[in-house]
């Protein structure tokens, strides 16, 4: 797959990568002699020190009320991300005049979050990426979670697999906080799993209870 419909400034063409959500208990992918490329969203990177990992991710993809919300879940998302950084920081955003990239650079400085390249992709772009890698079109109803959709914005930039850690569609709260918050879109992206494994797309876990209500093979 190529990245043209979303016009990145980078590809993961042949790459291993870990997507790593938000949920809690996430395992990291075991060594197998080959790097792992390295996929976060939201404040899941929070939790790579955890792995041993110091370095920062590939990429990273963030919601925009993450950045700008006073909601709990998102001022506790913050805290955690303070000081940490990404390689490619990719902002889910239907807004993308001049104005709004600059409101949003200047959110990132006061977080003191780095990133080497800042693309703001819109709601259009994220539903043609994730139409191509399923083949089909997604009613309004059948649109994934941000985290869900990192996997499958890691199948359209060319990875080879995608290993899948710390996504759940049954366990409530983050990894990186104890508020507990509900998740969303769970039906959404149950559905799109299903539809991603009965198409044999290359996508796995380490986690067998997510593996067992989603279908998505074990690694």
């Amino acid at each position: 797959m190529t990245n043209a419909s979303c016009e990145l400034p980078f590809d993961l063409n042949g790459q291993q990568v870990c997507a790593l959500g938000s949920a809690p208990g996430s395992i990291f992918p075991p060594d197998n002699g080959e790097p792992w490329t390295i996929a976060t969203v939201n404040g899941s990177q929070a939790v790579l020190g955890t792995f041993g990992i110091s370095g920062s991710p590939k990429f990273t993809v963030f919601n925009t009320s993450l950045i700008k919300s006073s909601f709990k879940t998102n001022v506790a998302t913050r805290k955690a991300l303070r000081g940490l950084g990404t390689e490619n920081l990719i902002v889910l955003s239907d807004e993308n005049a001049l104005r709004k990239r600059l409101h949003i650079k200047l959110l990132l400085f006061f977080l003191r979050y780095r990133y080497g390249t800042l693309k703001l992709l819109n709601t259009r772009r994220r539903v043609e990426v994730m139409e191509e890698v399923l083949q089909m079109s997604l009613a309004d109803a059948e649109k994934p979670s941000n985290g869900i959709f990192l996997a499958f914005l890691a199948l359209h930039l060319g990875a080879r697999r995608v290993v899948m850690s710390g996504f759940s569609l049954s366990k409530a709260g983050h990894a990186y906080n104890k508020l507990n918050f509900l998740r969303g879109h769970v039906d959404a992206d149950r559905f799109v799993l299903a539809r991603a494994v009965s198409i044999g797309l290359p996508i796995f876990t380490t986690d067998s209870e997510f593996s067992a209500e989603s279908g998505v093979p074990l690694l």
